[in-house]
C-alpha cells in the first residue's frame, strides 16, 4: 500500500475540515455576566452542558445589591434539545421565575412522535402542533450561536415565546468591532432579533475566538437600552 504523499494529506484535511466545522457545536461551558436591568443590577448564568447525545442549555438570573433587598428570588430557565440532520431540535423548556412578587412557572414538552407541543404557562394550556423547525425562546442563543459559526444564519426562525409562536426576524453584521467586557476585548460580530410587531431588538455580540459565546447582551425598546450583560467569567 502506498504511502500518502503531502498533497493527498492536504487534499483529504481539506474535505474533512469543513466536515467538522458544519458539525461544530459549542464545547459545555459556563458563562457568567454583569447584568443592568433599569436601575438594577445583577448576575446571570448562562450554561451549555451535553450528556449521552443530548444538550441542556440553562439561564440563571439573579439580583445583587440593592436589588437582592426587594427581589430575592431568581430566574431559572433550561431548555433540553439534541442535534437531528445538523438542526437544533427542542426537547422540553422549563421556568420558574420567583423574582416577582406573583412566581411565574411553564413547563412545555415537545412530542415529535406526536407532533405536538404540550404545557403551560402560568395558567395558560399550551397546545399546538409541531411545525419543523421551532426553537424554545432560550435556544434561539444558541441556534444562532450555532449557525453563524457555519456561516449559515437563517433570516428568521419560529420560537415559542410563553404561550405564543412568533416569527423572530435576523440582522447580522460582520463588522469585526472589537469591544471589551470584564473577561477581556474580542472581535465580535452583532447579531440582533426582534418578534414582528414589537420594539424590543435584542442583540448579540459573539466572540469568535470564544466559540461564538456572547460577550455582551443586550435590549433595547424604542432606542432606550433596559437590559444589558456584559461577560466576566468564562469556564470551559
Amino acid at each position: 500500500m502506498k504511502a500518502f504523499t503531502m498533497h493527498q494529506f492536504l487534499i483529504l484535511a481539506c474535505i474533512l475540515l469543513p466536515i467538522e466545522t458544519l458539525n461544530a457545536m459549542p464545547d459545555d461551558y459556563e458563562a457568567i455576566y454583569s447584568v443592568k436591568l433599569m436601575q438594577a443590577d445583577g448576575t446571570l448564568r448562562a450554561k451549555l452542558e451535553s450528556k449521552d447525545g443530548r444538550y441542556i442549555f440553562s439561564l440563571k438570573t439573579q439580583p445583587t445589591g440593592f436589588w437582592k433587598l426587594i427581589a430575592n428570588g431568581a430566574i431559572n430557565e433550561s431548555s433540553e434539545f439534541e442535534i437531528i440532520d445538523e438542526k437544533i431540535r427542542p426537547i422540553n423548556y422549563r421556568l420558574m421565575d420567583t423574582i416577582r412578587r406573583n412566581a411565574r412557572k411553564s413547563e412545555v414538552d415537545f412530542d415529535w412522535s406526536k407532533k405536538v407541543i404540550e404545557g403551560f404557562y402560568k395558567d395558560r394550556a399550551i397546545n399546538f402542533k409541531l411545525e419543523e423547525p421551532i426553537l424554545t425562546r432560550i435556544l434561539l442563543q444558541i441556534e444562532i450561536m450555532h449557525e453563524k459559526q457555519k456561516n449559515n444564519l437563517q433570516d428568521s426562525y419560529l420560537i415559542i415565546d410563553k404561550d405564543e409562536i412568533k416569527q423572530i426576524d435576523i440582522t447580522s453584521s460582520n463588522t469585526g468591532k472589537k469591544i471589551s467586557v470584564p473577561f477581556g476585548s474580542y472581535d465580535v460580530v452583532k447579531v440582533s432579533h426582534q418578534s414582528k410587531n414589537s420594539n424590543r431588538i435584542n442583540t448579540f455580540w459573539l466572540a469568535p475566538g470564544l466559540d461564538f459565546i456572547p460577550v455582551k447582551l443586550e435590549q433595547t425598546e424604542d432606542n432606550k437600552v433596559n437590559f444589558e450583560a456584559n461577560l466576566v467569567q468564562l469556564i470551559q
